[in-house]
């Protein structure tokens, strides 16, 4: 796999050419067969939000790379499906789209607990998996599947990137308190923050640490315990609507720690709580005021299209899934082929100038490795929003946040030259 860079999915279908041939207009002339992708997104139920914002990322990639000539002059047809983050619904609905539609990427989804049954089908099915979302370090750790290609970071880097910022931000900070979800993503998350202030500061105490429920209406128990444990900071892999019901009702009960969030920098959720959250940390993949040409000429793209929607600016949600399905069209540019064991081999090792900075997806784990984009909400300033939203963001580097390839438990990490 060559190691050069590619900048934009342009220059990165050019420098498919040589690799595929030509590449050509997707027309009706030519008459070349699409290609479909299947996106598997929440469209029901409280978690819906997050999931509109990644569906429109999929969309926005599509329609760019149909109006750049397809994928070599095939243009790409998009499927959705419904997961209703639902495990048992959405390996239903993916097995019929896959055999009715001759599905030649999956590009998906929220919860690592649908993202590993898309994994499932796809590796039986031999369909590859681009993964926006879905977090647990065990998909592609000691769980890998050949399938799975994740731009998500892992939960270890995710958390590894908010101590990070924390520390940098909040030097004084002795006392955290740990509050996540009750399933895989939210266990290995607090694993992740443990292991991070181990290793940046093991001078901070963690004072507590609770799993609650998806879905939870009531987060008063939850913030007593937090209030009464002496914590000055509190760390978080809530969201969704987990993550708001957890910032309002902090701001009602007079919560002092400030909060960080993994994905709290998401003006869905920003726009709800106001001045309460100013303060608040947040980090992810992708942040809207990464400081980049590439990121600005997307910002600028994005704004021209969608500035009278509700989704004007965009959004980490949206950059990630927006990534995935550049991604998922590459590497079948590449390889020349929507054959499967071709696509993996095109996408293993590949080095990508993306709109969220320089990214490679490791070999032997198909772990996208790339710097996060760490912020702090600030005062509204109105350049993008007239809500407090995070500042310019910093970046936490990739040296600090990865996963050496021998710690993820995944065999073909720790086998000679992989890696």
């Amino acid at each position: 796999m060559t190691t050069r860079w590619l900048t934009g999915f342009a220059t990165a279908l050019l420098g498919a050419t040589a690799l595929t041939g030509a590449v050509r207009p997707a027309t009706a002339q030519t008459g070349k067969a699409p290609i479909t992708f299947l996106a598997a997104i929440i469209e029901s139920g409280p978690f819906k939000v997050t999931d509109g914002q990644n569906l429109a990322g999929i969309r926005f990639a599509v329609d760019q790379i149909n109006a750049k000539g397809g994928i070599n002059g095939h243009p790409v047809k998009l499927d959705v499906i419904d997961t209703e983050l639902n495990a048992g619904v959405t390996r239903r609905k993916t097995v019929d789209a896959v055999l009715q539609d001759h599905v030649s990427a999956i590009i998906g989804a929220s919860g690592s607990d649908i993202l590993n049954v898309l994994v499932a089908v796809g590796q039986r099915y031999h369909v590859p998996v681009i993964a926006f979302a879905g977090e647990a370090d065990e998909l592609t750790g000691a769980q890998f599947r050949p399938a799975l290609f994740r731009v998500a970071s892992n939960t270890t880097m995710h958390a590894a990137a908010l101590v990070y910022a924390l520390k940098r931000d909040y030097p004084a900070v002795k006392k955290v308190f740990l509050l996540n979800e009750d399933y895989s993503f939210g266990h290995q998350s607090e694993a992740g923050f443990r292991k991070a202030l181990a290793t940046l500061d093991p001078s901070v105490q963690i004072v507590g640490d609770i799993f609650h429920p998806r879905g939870v209406a009531d987060f008063s128990p939850y913030l007593q315990q937090i209030q009464a444990s002496g914590a000055d900071f509190v760390l978080t892999a809530d969201w969704g609507a987990d993550l708001v019901q957890l910032l309002n009702q902090a701001e009602g009960f007079g919560l002092k720690p400030r909060i960080g969030g993994t994905f709290l920098a998401d003006p869905d959720i920003l726009k709800g709580v106001g001045k309460a959250a100013i303060g608040d940390i947040g980090a992810d993949v992708y942040l809207l005021t990464i400081d980049s040409p590439e990121n600005k000429a997307f910002v600028a793209a994005w704004h021209a299209a969608h500035a009278n929607t509700d989704l004007p600016w965009p959004t980490a949600s949206v950059a990630k899934s927006y990534i995935a399905t550049e991604l998922a069209a590459l590497g079948i540019a590449r390889a020349g082929s929507t054959d499967f064991n071709k696509v993996v081999a095109a996408l293993e090792g590949l080095r990508y100038s993306s709109i969220a900075g320089p990214l490679t997806i490791r070999a032997c784990d198909h772990q996208v490795q790339i710097g996060q984009a760490t912020g702090e909400v600030e005062p509204a300033t109105g350049t993008f929003y007239k809500f407090p939203f995070v500042g310019t963001a910093l970046i936490a580097p990739i040296s600090v946040i990865a996963v050496p390839p021998a710690q993820t438990g995944n065999p073909r990490c720790t086998a000679k030259g992989n890696g």
